[in-house]
Formats: C-alpha cells, structure tokens, sequence
C-alpha cells in the first residue's frame, strides 16, 4: 500500500531531513534592508537559496520569483495541487536557552526560531512531495510547493507570485495552523493609531519611551527614558522597586527605565504578558503630567486584549470573540503612536470596526493614520478536499476532534480553496515564543500525513 511505502521511505530519509531542516533553520531570515533579489533582506534570501538548492538536488522543478517567492513542483497535468508555506521568521526575541538560529538538536527536538513557523512544516512538505516522487505513486495533477518570504510583515510575496504567475492551485494547504484543520479565519487588522504629546516641562518627564518589534507579537520588553535630577532620581527608583519585571537603573540626567513581559503570538495576546503595559503602569504611579495626556489612555488600551478599551469588542458563533494586540509603541517626545494588531470576527466587517474606533479614539484626540490587514476567510466544511484531509488526519491520528476556527492569518487567505492545517503535536514548541521546537518524531508524523493528503488530492 502507498501509506506503508511512504512511512518505510520517511523512516529512511528522517536524518537526512533532519539535516535539510537544520540548514534552513539557520538562515537568519527576520525581514531587514531591502536588496536586489532580495526585496526582504539577505536572510530571507539565503532561506530562498537554501530550498531552491535542495528542490533541483530532489528532481522538483523550481522557480524563483525575483526574491519574493518561489516555488518547486513534480508531476504533470493541468492541474495543481498546492501548499504555501514561508521562510521569513518573526525575530527571536528574548528569553532562549539556546542560540535561536543553530538548530540545537537536544532529547528528540530540533530548537530554533521557525522550527514550528514555517520552516519545519516546509521541509516536511518537501519531504513529502519528495517521498511521492521517488516512489512513483500515481499523480494526474502536479504537486506545486509555493514559498514566501513575507508572510510575517505585509505578505508582499503572496500578492507579487500571483501577480506574476497566472496558474493557480484547484485545491490544497498552508502547513501554517492547527488540526485537523482550519476552515475560518478571523480577518486582521493593525491599526496605526497617533496623537500629538509635547513634553511636560515640570521635571521628572518622559523623554523617550517604546516597546514591541512586530504589531504580530506580544512585547516582551519595553522602555523609557525619564530625565530628573538630585532627589528625584531616588524617588523614582523607590517608587518602582519591587515591581515585578520592572528594573530602572540611574543614568547621567535620569532614570531609565524597562519592562520585561513574555512574548505570545499577536493571535493569542492572553497567553503572553505585554511589557509595553506593564510599563505604563508601572510609569502610572509616578504621578506624571503624560498620565493624562496619553499614558493612561495607552495603559488601558495595551490591557483590553478583547478591545473593549477602544470600543471595538465583538463576536459572533463561527469564530468567537475579537482579539486585540498592542503590538508596538513608541513616543520620542513630540508625539505617541502605537500599532494594535486586531483580529476581528469572520462575519463581522472591516467598515464597521472602523467605525467604532473612530467613535472612541477620536474624542480623546488620537487618530487612525493608517490601517492595513487582510479579510476573513470561511471555506464550508463540506468542500470535497477538506473532507479528504479530515479522513487522513483522523486514519493517522485517531483523533476525532473538529474542524477549527483561529485568529492566526495564514496564506490560505492568498488564494481560493486552500485552508491551513497543523504543524506541531504536544509537546513542539508554541510559535513566536521562546525556545520553539519541534520534535523528530513530529516531523516524521507530519510527513506522512502530507505526503497522504498530495498524493491523495493529486489522484
């Protein structure tokens, strides 16, 4: 049978995957200064480099996209059965026991930033394409792997492939999510929100202050800059000592000042602990003139993770409640901005979200400057492919539970019927987080199932 054949040849190939996987993982793909080919940095590019290698090494076909994508395919037909994945990484941030871009293998885990999201995934997709490939099982579609390197920031590289290449794929998966699958995606939004702040003039004041690197990641530290002089200094290292994860050391003209928190992904703010907040609160209880200028008002907004604080908490039976995620912050004296990285209902709408915002943040004179994101996505579960990967994942599994809903944006939004499935079991290591890993046996696990799910769809 095709499903024993596939789980001897992955049992055959796991260390050589393992090997593929660590390279990969190595390049330092965070999205950084644009180049020629290289529209999102040189990291993201040695990734590219990397799985275009080993694509023409394994016999696929393979075409790069002027450094915004590529993909590798096998097989003939008019037809394609398709995965997106990605290369592009969030930054590490802090908090790893060990070097976040080595690829440590250590009690049955592969350990590095994008071992569960997308690197992982991408080489077990590979791999199982690999697999059907060497082994000559049947095809009358063509099995087309299609890769980002922006799927983290502004998913530039999904929106240039298809500009740039007519063939779409009739039906497949973003190894990007949860199990069994996902067939709703709450829309996302990040909401650029700014207001005018001149500098009180009563010393102790905040000079600077600022925290999070991507809208899509809980802050796991933040900072400010307080300038104050003689006693002063003193005071404000008195009133912040003993507050958890608050540390402020004396500098020349002031106290600075920082926050620790715990990174989580943007979709899930509940499970991190957001530094930009405890920050501001913690600069709450000195008794600043930005209190009521605009620090408590931040405070509270970087606290509402249902987005009550600035009116837009909503709901509905497909895809549940609407999350909200202060993201990113910076004030440099002359004015605050943040960036809230929202994930709102599926049958809810952006207009009216809008609206909503707009009816609360303007009376306290902050303005939406800009707002950039991408719409829900619903596929009914009675599509014929999700029934076919429902069946697969259940025969390898035993696990009977149903299909899901997230927050997560995932690149089955780039085109039609495609939905995102899982990348992990328990025990891998949560995305965005600390030390992500991936353990040997899930990538083994993840393989076969799909290599089943392609060769089953490419039939």
């Amino acid at each position: 049978m095709a499903r024993e054949a596939l789980q001897r040849w992955i049992e055959e190939h796991t260390d050589e995957m393992v090997v593929d996987l660590r390279t990969l993982l190595q390049c330092e793909s965070v999205k950084s200064e644009p180049l020629p080919m290289a529209p999102f940095g040189l990291g993201v590019r040695a990734a590219f480099d990397t799985l275009l290698e080993l694509g023409e090494r394994y016999g696929f076909r393979v075409k790069d996209y002027d450094g915004y994508a590529m993909h590798l395919e096998i097989g003939e037909g008019d037809e394609i059965v398709g995965t997106l994945s990605h290369v592009d990484v969030v930054p590490p941030g802090n908090g790893w026991s060990v070097p976040p871009f080595e690829g440590v293998v250590r009690d049955g885990y592969i350990y590095a930033r994008g071992a569960q999201d997308d690197k992982g995934p991408t080489i077990a997709v590979l791999y199982a394409a690999r697999a059907i490939r060497e082994l000559g099982l049947p095809m009358r579609r063509r099995i087309r792997l299609i890769v980002g390197g922006d799927e983290e920031s502004g998913w530039e590289c999904m929106r240039y492939y298809f500009q740039h290449e007519p063939e779409r794929p009739c039906c497949g998966f973003t190894p990007d999510g949860g199990w069994p699958l996902i067939y709703a995606e709450k829309g996302i939004v990040n909401l650029q929100i700014e207001k005018s702040a001149s500098p009180a003039e009563p010393l102790p004041r905040i000079v600077w202050a600022r925290g999070g690197e991507r809208p899509n990641m809980v802050p796991d530290r933040a900072e400010a800059f307080l300038e104050a002089k003689g006693e002063q200094i003193d005071a404000i290292q008195s009133a912040l000592s003993g507050i958890d994860d608050i540390v402020t050391t004396s500098e020349d003209r002031g106290v600075l000042v920082v926050a620790r928190g715990k990174s989580a992904h943007g979709s899930s703010p509940n499970e991190g602990v957001n530094a930009v907040m405890k920050l501001l609160s913690a600069l709450e209880l000195l008794g600043l003139p930005e209190n009521r200028h605009w620090l408590s008002t931040l405070r509270e907004w970087a606290q509402s993770t249902d987005g009550a604080a600035i009116g837009i908490a909503h709901s509905d039976e497909v895809s549940g409640a609407l999350t909200a995620n202060l993201g990113v912050f910076d004030y440099n004296g002359a004015r605050v901005q943040c960036t809230i990285n929202v994930r709102y209902p599926v049958t809810w709408t952006l207009d009216a979200l809008l609206e909503r915002l707009k009816a609360v943040i303007e009376p306290q004179g902050f303005a939406l400057t800009n707002h950039f994101g991408i719409a829900p996505l619903y596929v009914p579960l009675d599509t014929p492919f999700l029934q076919t990967i429902l069946r697969i994942y259940r025969e390898e599994t035993g696990d009977d539970k149903p299909p899901q809903t997230m927050g997560g944006g995932t690149y089955a939004r780039a085109t039609q019927n495609i939905v995102a499935i899982g990348t992990g079991f328990e025990g891998d290591g949560a995305a965005h987080e600390p030390d992500e890993r991936i353990a040997v046996s899930t990538l083994q696990k993840i393989t076969l199932i799909y290599a089943r799910i392609l060769q089953e769809l490419a039939q």
